[in-house]
């Protein structure tokens, strides 16, 4: 018979004015799991027990031990009583403070498997029109051309995309304020390195882009999560926290995860005190491109008070990830400062590659790409919304959502989600938790869907195993 493990005494701190004791208790049992107090693999005392020597209803601990086990950070078995998860939840505010080393991020399978919410459709990339650019490309190289580079990116490439920014985003952007980069990451990486001195706070949408919290973190910055709602990041909630930001990190045309846009009115707030406070907003423009209803929103660069802004695009996103390419649009008073940084840190991006794409751009292909994926995303997004209402009914939840390459997806609370996740890769599907983007916040219960990348037969097989999942996992709660 297989030893249990031994059961710890919890100490636990007094509860402050204000909070409920199952918050309290939530957030005591957590911390004591991410700090290490509570062992991976130790056993929680009983619900009857905790609820006696705390003085609270055995009701509350019971719902506060489901919460923890929905959550993925503890485990219960009939007999064997709730026990600490061998590998927890990811938490930003908490687990990274533990981390002796840094932790890399695990790659990801050679081929997307569904749902894998971060993947372009790669198979329908006109790959014969872009192999025929390069040849030319190569063939025109000189000797010149393969020598060096500028720390700003290729000319060509700097106009086409101040072009593409002006006709599509709305912004008005000279070609010497356009620098490339790898991606918004590298953007990112560069901008915190100058705007943020270790102790500033960044807000950061909650949920939000674990990237960026990464990027910020690396820089010292002080995470302060922003919560997100249907008009996106809520300046109230952020003024709330007292402490001014030095810089504001935004996905205004598509929020990420949750999908929602940020709303004029808040967009003309955050520009308005951005400039009276000097605070910079970071406009991370991931995939605003696949907009399925109406053209894409303009880009907070392009409104008023946009001086204060950094905009941030991709084209990995676009056409294809392996192509590292994106850009930024740089303040004017900024641009020396990040070209001389992009000078000392890798000197200038590769040459070749950007010559194809600035090619790809002027002649026209890259728009006709962006309308043609634009339709199947939108048909693909149709499709997967049909499944879903077909099979699965009210066991899901889809929001309304009009852009982007992935949908949130909300589970009923008694739907324990860490085991539809494990289901779920079991039967071959790549299942990403919405709580893992959550800073603070513990209402999000539910999936993050991407469907661009999967045919409609594709996305059909999948929801019906997605659909074993979901009734394996709540099955299992009731045994």
């Amino acid at each position: 018979m297989p030893r249990q493990a031994p059961e710890l005494t919890i100490a636990l701190a007094d509860r402050q004015p204000g909070t409920t004791i199952a918050s309290w208790l939530y957030d005591e049992l957590r911390a004591a799991i991410l700090g290490g107090r509570l062992p991976r693999g130790a056993r929680l005392p009983a619900t009857r027990d905790l609820a006696a020597r705390h003085g609270i209803s055995r009701g509350v601990v019971v719902g506060v031990f489901e919460q923890l086990c929905n959550e993925g950070y503890v485990t219960s078995r009939v007999g064997a009583g709730t026990t600490v998860r061998m590998q927890v939840s990811e938490d930003f505010l908490a687990a990274a403070e533990t981390r002796a080393r840094p932790a890399l991020r695990q790659p990801l399978p050679p081929r997307a498997r569904p749902f894998c919410p971060i993947e372009p459709a790669i198979a329908d990339f006109p790959m014969a029109i872009w192999a025929r650019l390069a040849a030319r490309v190569l063939a025109d190289m000189t000797p010149r051309s393969l020598s060096r580079g500028a720390p700003g990116g290729l000319r060509p490439l700097r106009e086409a995309v101040a072009g593409y920014l002006g006709s599509s985003r709305g912004v008005a952007c000279s070609p010497d304020h356009v620098v490339i980069v790898s991606g918004v990451q590298q953007g990112l990486d560069l901008v915190a390195r100058l705007v943020i001195r270790p102790g500033d706070r960044v807000w950061i949408e909650d949920p939000g882009y674990s990237g960026a919290v990464d990027v910020f973190r690396n820089a010292g910055a002080v995470i302060a999560p922003v919560r997100v709602d249907d008009d996106g990041l809520d300046p109230a909630d952020g003024r709330r926290q007292r402490a001014r930001p030095a810089a504001v990190y935004l996905t205004p045309a598509h929020q990420f995860p949750l999908g929602v846009a940020l709303s004029l009115d808040r967009r003309l707030e955050l520009l308005r005190w951005a400039a009276s406070t000097s605070t910079v907003l970071i406009e991370d423009d991931y995939d605003s491109e696949f907009r399925y209803s109406g053209r894409p929103l303009p880009a907070m660069k392009g409104l008023r008070g946009g001086e204060q802004v950094f905009l941030l695009g991709t084209f990995n996103k676009t056409l294809f990830p392996s192509l590292r390419l994106g850009y930024m649009a740089v303040p004017d008073a900024w641009l020396d400062r990040v070209l001389a940084l992009r000078y000392q840190t890798d000197l200038y991006p590769p040459a070749m590659s950007q010559a194809v794409l600035a090619g790809f751009i002027d002649r026209g292909h890259f728009a006709r790409h962006l309308r043609r994926m634009r339709e199947r995303y939108g048909a693909r997004l149709a499709a997967l919304q049909r499944a879903i209402q077909r099979t699965l009914g009210g066991a899901l939840r889809l929001p309304d959502i009009e852009a982007g390459l992935s949908t949130p997806a909300y589970l009923p609370r008694s739907t324990p989600v860490s085991s539809v996740v494990e289901r779920g890769s079991r039967d071959g599907l790549d299942l990403w938790r919405l709580d893992r983007y959550a800073l603070r916040r513990r209402d999000l219960h539910g999936l993050l869907l991407g469907f661009a990348a999967f045919t409609e037969r594709q996305l059909r097989d999948a929801v019906v195993a997605l659909a074993r999942a979901i009734d394996g996992a709540r099955a299992s709660t009731r045994i």
